[in-house]
């Protein structure tokens, strides 16, 4: 028996036990009939009440799913408490400041054009250059951008422990994120992390082109040096001599 029959039978049992009995004996000969009248009617009723009773239940169920699509609203509209973002900025300004210490050439220096032109002159002998003290600056320059190379390599190294924090975070996030809101916020917060890490990448890649280009610039400009100053000695001209300039195998 489902529920709107045991409903139906209960209230027709209701109206039977409370049928005025004593009214369908009164009318002398038709006691039977109006009995019959009176049942009929009641069923009829009980049938009406029945009907009101499903039509309820079925709004009762409507206003339940009505108050389910509210709530799953709300839950997609609900943002992560606490969000996560990394501090790639800082990082990067931290490695770019490392980079630019004692002659380095750094990526970073606002007037690196002058900065290298000052250093390294190319195939030129100026008035009053020493070698000596522009080799050693040169070779300063090398040093110190391979130094600063090594110090930005180990920032990015020392902020492995933090990264894994965050991505920690993000895990967390991600398994308990409730709606598409929340299931967004997660998903764009791992994707600034790839720009982030993407950022860290071509800054170390700057770095290494800071020190090889360091490096080469260097010994360039020791070999244009040494070729200018052979130059200019095999065209010294001897006072004491005729020539006017040193030809190899000449007497």
């Amino acid at each position: 028996m489902n529920r709107k029959q045991f409903i139906t039978l209960a209230i027709a049992s209701a109206f039977t036990a409370t049928a005025p009995l004593a009214r369908a004996g009164s009318v002398a000969g038709f006691g039977g009939s109006t009995e019959i009248t009176q049942l009929a009617n009641n069923i009829e009723l009980v049938q009406q009440y029945a009907q009101q009773v499903q039509a309820y239940a079925t709004q009762i169920q409507q206003f339940q799913t009505q108050i389910q699509q509210y709530q799953n609203m709300v839950t997609n509209t609900l943002n992560i408490p606490s969000q996560i973002w990394g501090t790639v900025q800082a990082d990067l300004m931290g490695i770019a400041n490392v980079v630019k210490q004692g002659q380095a050439l750094a990526y970073s220096a606002t007037n690196i054009g002058t900065q290298f032109q000052n250093t390294f002159k190319g195939f030129s002998y100026p008035a009053g250059f020493n070698f000596k003290t522009s080799y050693k600056n040169w070779s300063q320059a090398t040093l110190d951008g391979v130094k600063g190379a090594f110090e930005a390599a180990k920032m990015q190294a020392d902020n492995f422990a933090t990264e894994e924090g965050v991505l920690q975070g993000l895990r967390t996030q991600s398994q308990s994120a409730q709606g598409q809101m929340q299931a967004m916020q997660v998903g764009a917060q791992i994707a600034e992390q790839q720009v982030q890490q993407l950022q860290k990448l071509r800054q170390l890649m700057m770095v290494q082109m800071q020190a090889q280009n360091s490096y080469l610039a260097t010994q360039e400009q020791k070999d244009a040096a040494r070729t200018q100053a052979q130059e200019d000695f095999l065209q010294y001209v001897n006072p004491n001599k005729g020539f006017t300039a040193f030809r190899g195998g000449s007497k």
